[in-house]
């Protein structure tokens, strides 16, 4: 055994420990040269000479004896989970900037998607067809611009825009609140997406096996989230949305917030609404993401054909320009025939220039 394979043992080990939190385990790690030597030898006193308070360092003593290092270990490599500890060359560099960065993470996937130029991209759990929409415009203009999506796995608009990212080809990476171990993975529904994210991009967590969903553990999530960002754009929200504590975090770390405006009357859009109020910079294209970035990325090039190749096409699209539309309002707005619209609407959906958000409602997305 290699002392960095022995380091990551017995980091996991300690890591496996509920009451040692980020602050806790970090000043274990600085002050230990050797951590299997001091898992195996260190008493309570050890340890507050390290800065831990005397009950938790008892509680350590105590807790030691209930785990098995190496079999933890084991039980990681069996679902292919890295370790990645604050000194490795692998660990972001956005996320050592930040306070109380976690001191060892668990990545399942490819761990080089951690050092993209990434996005946090964040909202309500009820999404709307407009927050779809949204989502199925802006984020297909940032893959332009090779702009990376974070993300949680959360059901809305975690969900669908990490989904849309894998869909334009992006590395999405996804950041849980528990561990990254098939059975721990939650919510259950979103199980096949987390596979997907794994082939394309990486998901993410600092909890290991064995820690299923807390609900205290979201909120201490989401500064990670922000962390791997160079900012973070959220797409509806209300006033108790969690995605505001996201914001809230990256404003934290001087990073940039976005918010996508809406009706003054949804509840939906209160938060992001009150975020611009605040400060936040309005996103109404991916345009106004890439200048206040003042990024000067270049389109890659796009294999899908984006040119409109009948006229019954550009109708459909102008009609779609500003607003999703249903079969039945695209017909009246054309006024062409149901066989002429259903024929344009089944082409621009094949070319990826428009999307059925459901129930028959269409989107533009390029």
């Amino acid at each position: 055994m290699n002392d960095i394979q022995s380091t990551k043992i017995y980091a996991n080990a300690y890591n496996s420990i509920p009451e040692l939190g980020p602050i806790k385990l970090a000043k274990i790690f600085k002050k230990s040269q050797n951590l299997a030597e001091i898992w195996r030898t260190a008493t309570a006193s050890n340890y507050i000479e390290m800065g831990i308070d005397q009950k938790c360092a008892q509680i350590i003593v105590e807790k030691k004896r209930e785990i098995d290092p190496e079999k933890s270990f084991l039980d990681l490599k069996k679902y292919g989970i890295e370790i990645i500890l604050f000194d490795d060359p692998q660990y972001p560099a956005l996320l050592k900037e930040i306070h109380s960065a976690p001191p060892i993470l668990y990545a399942r996937g490819r761990v080089s998607s951690l050092s993209n130029f990434n996005l946090a991209v964040v909202g309500t759990r009820k999404l709307t067809s407009y927050g779809k929409q949204v989502i199925l415009s802006i984020v297909p203009q940032l893959a332009q611009r090779h702009i990376n999506i974070v993300s949680g796995l959360a059901f809305g608009v975690d969900a669908t825009v990490l989904q849309c990212a894998l869909d334009t080809g992006l590395e999405p990476i996804a950041v849980l609140p528990m561990s990254l171990a098939d059975p721990d993975i939650s919510p259950r529904s979103n199980y096949h997406l987390a596979m997907k994210i794994i082939e394309a991009g990486c998901l993410v967590s600092e909890y290991p096996i064995g820690s299923t969903v807390q609900k205290q553990n979201f909120p201490i999530r989401n500064r990670i989230i922000a962390g791997l960002s160079v900012g973070t754009l959220v797409i509806e929200a209300d006033e108790t949305s969690g995605a505001l504590i996201t914001a809230k975090y990256a404003l934290d770390q001087n990073r940039h917030v976005f918010a996508v405006p809406g009706s003054i009357f949804w509840q939906t859009s209160k938060g992001t609404n009150r975020l611009i109020k605040a400060g936040a910079s309005p996103v109404f294209s991916a345009d106004d993401i890439i200048k206040e970035l003042n990024l000067d990325l270049q389109p890659r090039e796009d294999p899908v054909n984006v040119k409109a190749s009948s006229p019954e096409e550009i109708l459909v699209l102008e009609v779609l320009k500003s607003q999703a539309s249903s079969l039945d309002e695209i017909i009246r707005e054309t006024k062409l025939t149901p066989a002429k619209i259903t024929v344009a609407v089944s082409m621009l959906e094949l070319a990826g220039r428009i999307k059925n958000l459901g129930n028959g409602t269409y989107a533009r997305i390029i």
